[in-house]
This record gives C-alpha cells, sequence and structure tokens, in this order.
C-alpha cells in the first residue's frame, strides 16, 4: 500500500490539461473546493481557473458566498450558502463556531483571541497567520477594570494613572512618526482549522443575555469590529498589510507582513499644531482624536476610512504614512442606529453606503439602504446620493465590503445590496438574524436565508470570497 506522501504525489503528478478538463466538468461550488483540498497543485491549478476562468465557469467563482450554521448547529464546522442558488451547499468547512469573526477579507477570516492576537484563517486551504496582538486594547480592558478606582481620583491624578497605563503597554511599540498633511478635528461627543482550533480553546455555551448583551463588546471578540486586507496573504505573502478598527473608540490600527508592532492611526503621529487643536476641542492632553471610525476599503495602494458623519480619510501606509482629509463632516446621516458602509464599486469609485435600521417596530431589522458617490467638483469632493447601482451589486456585513458586476454571475441580482446581520446593538432582540437583499429600484427588502430558531445564538453569518491558493 503506498504511503499518503506517495499517493499525494501520484495525484499531483497527472497532467495539468486532463485536471483543466477535471475541474470544468465539475457541477458546482463544493466540488471545486474538494478538488483544491486534494494537494497543493490542484489548489493551484483551482485558483488559476478561478482567475481566469472560461466564460461558462465564470459564475462559479468569486462571487461571495454567505457562511452559515450547518443543519446540525455544529461548533467547528460552517456551511457555504448560495444566494444565486438559494442552495445550502453540503461541504463543510472546518471553522470554530465558538468565536465571532472580526472580519472576512480575499477569504481569509480575522479572530481575536484572549490575548488580542489576531489570527487569519484560511478555512478554505486550512492554514492560519499569527500576527502581534494588539497592545493597546490590554490598555483598554485595564481601564475597564479599574475605572471605579480611577474615577474617585483628581483629573490631574487620574490623567497621570491613565498615561501610566499607557505607557507601560506604548514603551515596546514601533517609533513611528509618518508625514502627515491637514486632518480636520471634531467633536462626536454623542456617538457612541486545526490548528486554529489548537490555538483557541472551546468555550460552554453561553446564554443569549450574555452573548448579546452589552457586556459582549468587553469581550477580546468584539475589540476588532472590522480587518481589512490589502492582498491575498498565500498571492503576496511579504507585501500584504491589515488595517482593523479596534476598540471601544472605534479607532484604527495597521500592521504590514513581518511587522512586530502595530502602528496606531491617531494623535501620537501628529504634528504639534494638530495636538494644540485637539486639546482646545476636547478639554484633554492625552490621546484622544481619530475615532468613532465605520469602515475601511484597500484602493489603489491606499486605504480610505469612513466616519459615522461622512468624514473620509485616504491613509498611504506603502512607505511613510501619509494621512489626508478628502470629505469633512456632514449632516447627511447621523442617527446612531444607521450602519455606515464604504465600498469601491466596479468602475472604481468610491460609494457610502447607509443601511437604516428599524428598532422600534421591527426589532433591529434593515428597513432600506441609502447610496452616496463620492464626487470632485472644481476640487470639492464630497458625497453625493445615487438613485440606481447600475449593473453593480454589494455584498455587505462583517465582511471587506465587495461590489461585484452582476451580469458576470448567473442568478446575481443587479442594482442591489445583499447584506448579513452586523448589528451587535440590536442582538438582544433574537440574535443575528437580519439577512437579505435590497432592491434599489423597489426600495424592497427580502428574505433570502433564514437562521433556525436555536442558530440565532450562534456566532453571525458572514459573507466569505472562496479561493483555491
Amino acid at each position: 500500500m503506498a504511503s499518503e506522501s506517495n499517493s499525494e504525489s501520484e495525484w499531483a503528478s497527472l497532467p495539468e490539461d486532463l485536471l483543466d478538463s477535471i475541474l470544468v466538468h465539475l457541477a458546482s461550488m463544493a466540488d471545486c473546493i474538494r478538488f483544491s483540498a486534494v494537494c497543493s497543485d490542484w489548489r493551484r491549478i483551482a485558483y488559476e481557473n478561478s482567475r481566469n476562468p472560461p466564460c461558462n465557469l465564470r459564475h462559479r467563482h468569486e462571487l461571495p458566498l454567505l457562511m452559515v450554521p450547518t443543519p446540525d448547529s455544529s461548533t467547528d464546522t460552517r456551511c457555504l450558502y448560495d444566494v444565486r442558488r438559494k442552495r445550502l451547499y453540503d461541504f463543510r468547512l472546518k471553522v470554530p463556531y465558538h468565536r465571532r469573526c472580526a472580519g472576512s477579507s480575499h477569504g481569509w477570516l480575522i479572530f481575536v483571541d484572549d490575548s488580542y492576537e489576531v489570527t487569519l484563517f484560511n478555512p478554505f486551504s486550512g492554514k492560519s497567520i499569527h500576527l502581534p496582538p494588539i497592545r493597546r486594547l490590554f490598555f483598554e480592558k485595564r481601564i475597564r477594570d479599574e475605572v471605579d478606582e480611577m474615577s474617585i481620583l483628581p483629573d490631574l491624578e487620574k490623567y497621570e494613572y491613565e498615561k501610566k497605563l499607557r505607557d507601560e503597554y506604548e514603551d515596546e511599540e514601533k517609533e513611528y512618526v509618518p508625514d502627515i498633511d491637514e486632518i480636520e478635528f471634531y467633536n462626536d461627543g454623542e456617538d457612541e482549522g486545526d490548528e486554529l482550533e489548537q490555538d483557541i480553546e472551546h468555550e460552554e455555551e453561553e446564554s443569549r443575555d450574555a452573548e448579546f448583551g452589552p457586556e459582549r463588546f468587553h469581550q477580546s471578540e468584539y475589540s476588532v469590529v472590522r480587518g481589512v486586507l490589502s492582498a491575498n496573504p498565500e498571492i503576496n505573502p511579504n507585501g500584504y498589510f491589515l488595517m482593523v478598527i479596534y476598540g471601544t473608540q472605534s479607532r484604527l490600527a495597521f500592521i504590514k507582513s513581518g511587522d512586530q508592532y502595530w502602528t496606531y492611526i491617531d494623535q501620537s503621529i501628529c504634528n504639534q499644531s494638530i495636538r494644540d487643536f485637539v486639546e482646545s476641542t476636547y478639554q484633554v492632553t492625552n490621546d484622544k482624536g481619530l475615532w468613532y471610525w465605520r469602515d475601511i476599503v484597500h484602493r489603489n495602494g491606499s486605504y480610505y476610512a469612513l466616519d459615522h458623519h461622512g468624514v473620509l480619510l485616504s491613509c498611504d501606509v506603502r512607505t511613510n504614512l501619509k494621512v489626508k482629509k478628502i470629505t469633512g463632516l456632514d449632516n447627511l446621516h447621523n442617527k446612531l442606529n444607521h450602519k455606515t458602509y464604504l465600498v469601491e464599486s466596479s468602475e472604481g469609485d468610491l460609494l457610502r453606503v447607509i443601511r437604516v435600521i428599524d428598532d422600534e417596530y421591527h426589532y433591529g431589522m434593515t428597513i432600506k439602504f441609502v447610496v452616496y458617490k463620492l464626487v470632485d467638483f472644481c476640487g470639492d469632493p464630497h458625497w453625493t446620493e445615487l438613485n440606481s447601482l447600475g449593473n453593480d451589486a454589494l455584498f455587505l456585513g462583517d465582511n471587506h465590503s465587495i461590489s461585484v458586476v452582476a451580469s458576470d454571475f448567473v442568478g446575481c441580482q443587479p442594482n442591489s445590496i445583499y447584506f448579513c446581520d452586523d448589528c451587535d446593538d440590536f442582538y438582544d432582540h433574537g440574535g443575528p438574524n437580519d439577512i437579505g437583499v435590497f432592491n434599489l429600484q423597489d426600495g424592497c427588502v427580502r428574505r433570502h436565508y433564514t437562521l433556525a430558531h436555536s442558530q440565532r445564538l450562534m456566532r453571525p453569518s458572514i459573507w466569505i470570497s472562496p479561493t483555491f491558493l
């Protein structure tokens, strides 16, 4: 009997033309994933086919799939749901379900453990990449733990104590002073795999109050609310970036592959004039200013970050960090229960998408979306409302926000927004069950997938783009 390594070698030695022919005749996405799992050579061929597929296969690849609980509510595997065919694939991916995904980008899931270490996990290849911890989250946790003790201190002593805690964790951080363009600040006062399985211990099933109550935001898995990769780490292992929105004040940080420390985008990187402005505005002398970001996107080598009030920053992270304000504060949407997304359209435009939540009559369910496009008229960038997405379809949730050309995918609805539940504020109304598609033409929300009642206590579903490398 041949050894396992010899068997894999025999499979890998099959002619590529034959493997291409096999791949062409596979009937489902699940079969494509199984094909790519045979060995590294088969995975490479599947990936190359997904990058340049024949016309008759184009619809099978690259469109995001919804990662949902299995029919038997397994705690360590998930299924993939195809919104075009309204079909749940029987293929299961090994993904621990006891921990929330902090994001999904380029086919990788993002997890944060109790030590605030960030792990990238590819459920299609089973590979994991471990990144350094976000050390400023330690500071936040300690402040939370000692807030009662600090509250009785005079202001000066409170500041000195807070500075002492901060210095404990920042002493080891990378000293990084980038170039920075003019930034306008404002007061947002009222806004509030196997290897992976070994690294993250299984937790006991939690009650609904513990799972979806306010205290969940103090859990490490909720400490990062968004993560966006600049590229697939397996394609560019030495040159990718990851930017995240982290912490209770939704700040920005990024890391490059190979770095030992995160770079934090906040007042500490600003020049003295900016610091003076922040101190006079907030009446504080500690780290404040760049906060409450809602979404980020990577485009043309730079990251862009959008906040709740329409302020857009560009962050060129390739060499010396350069941060520039693109748009200022506006009053288009300022309700706290509206979710904000930033998406690059198929034509390269930046879209600001507002998800309107009805928490009064529909228990935190989505009732509509409003879309704005960034336009630059006579050097004055601003947001203007769009009535149509044209042939585009958007996929929004906890994932890296995605747009696709709907006509490239059979069954994909144009001028529509596919969404899944990422409204943590409303999980106490029955768990993450707000999943559907919104059509801009008729203004209607239609539900395309419904979780079983028992599955609503599990971690939220998330969009993921299949990868085969």
